[in-house]
């Protein structure tokens, strides 16, 4: 009668390696993670895409925004010896489209200093700009229309997706960060219904080269000055 070849153990002194044995039951909070993920990145990504259309200038009214006055807001700064720290102005002014077709004489628009309009925010604080390229929604909304504004928004969508492909998986098998809670991501993966396991495998796709995609497109747009668009 053959004996069993008993099953390898681990060197003396390493621990067994990471997600053997079963795959634990979801887990209630990995699920509300989860959820509380995809509402909110399904939020992020309909606003930076909407501003990266908007900001490409192809849609709305695109113009310049005649500015009159610019304020600027603080925040306390973490450092003891730096003072309070600008982190966003508003710009007020007169919009006037490319056609003339549309004035908007109590037009405004808020950039911050560190996200995708940074650039148009330093061309008003720094540069003093008196004008700037802009494009104008039906609802009045202003958006930067310059293609750093494009790329940098089309970076932050990107990176959402990513994100949200994460909680939609998150959702689906009750996986969550911390370890000990739930299924491991690894675990997770055998917890996928088939027919939704080809959803978040290009969830992933799409959101890496995607991202990978714009960052590169940043880049060309930062070294080889690559910022004019057709309306600016």
């Amino acid at each position: 009668m053959k004996t069993p070849t008993p099953s390898p153990q681990p060197p003396a002194g390493q621990s067994p390696p990471e997600d053997t044995g079963p795959v634990p039951p979801p887990s209630p909070m990995g699920r509300v993670f989860g959820i509380v993920l995809v509402v909110l990145t399904i939020g992020g990504m309909c606003w930076t895409f909407f501003n990266a259309t908007m900001s490409s200038g192809y849609v709305g009214s695109h113009g310049k925004l005649a500015i009159s006055k610019c304020v600027e807001d603080y925040t306390e700064s973490r450092s003891a010896n730096v003072g309070p720290v600008a982190y966003q102005t508003t710009c007020h002014g007169t919009f006037r489209s490319s056609d003339g077709d549309v004035v908007d004489r109590s037009a405004e628009i808020t950039l911050s200093m560190n996200g995708a309009e940074s650039d148009a925010a330093k061309k008003v604080t720094t540069a003093h700009a008196d004008e700037l390229a802009v494009n104008r929604a039906d609802s009045g909304t202003l958006a930067i229309t310059n293609v750093e504004s494009v790329a940098n928004y089309l970076c932050g969508g990107f990176f959402l997706l990513l994100v949200f492909a994460y909680g939609f998986k998150c959702a689906l098998t009750g996986s969550f960060p911390k370890k000990g809670i739930g299924p491991s991501s690894k675990q997770a993966d055998q917890l996928i219904p088939k027919r939704l396991k080809p959803t978040e495998e290009w969830l992933w796709v799409i959101g890496g080269i995607g991202l990978v995609l714009a960052v590169l497109f940043r880049l060309a747009v930062g070294v080889f000055g690559l910022a004019t668009l057709p309306f600016q």
